[in-house]
């Protein structure tokens, strides 16, 4: 199993466009990619906390894939190529990816 944290940081005023651009691919991402095992887009709560990081334009998806070649495959999906074309205009940044495994 390995877990991603793919990171995308939107444009002034484009959260909810961004948001609705999730909302369309989260099904389908259910539906179809059996490997997939938790995918969750995620918005920061601002705790107060001195050392929390927040960022308001940030949204974080918290992805959990069977293997490897299931995220590899997810990547290549329709779906996903037609959510990374919509979200373009709206990336104030580059989407980044973290991908790990369990260290113990």
């Amino acid at each position: 199993m390995i877990y991603v944290f793919a990171s995308a940081r939107v444009k002034s005023g484009c959260l909810d466009q961004a948001l609705d651009c999730y909302r369309d691919l989260v099904p389908a991402v259910r539906q179809y990619e059996p490997g997939c095992l938790q995918y969750e887009p995620t918005i920061d709560v601002d705790m107060g906390l001195p050392n929390q990081e927040k960022d308001a334009r940030a949204i974080v998806v918290v992805e959990r894939w069977e293997s490897l070649e299931d995220f590899r495959a997810h990547l290549g999906m329709p779906h996903s190529a037609s959510f990374r074309v919509r979200m373009e205009p709206l990336l104030a940044e580059k989407i980044t990816v973290r991908i790990l495994r369990r260290a113990l």
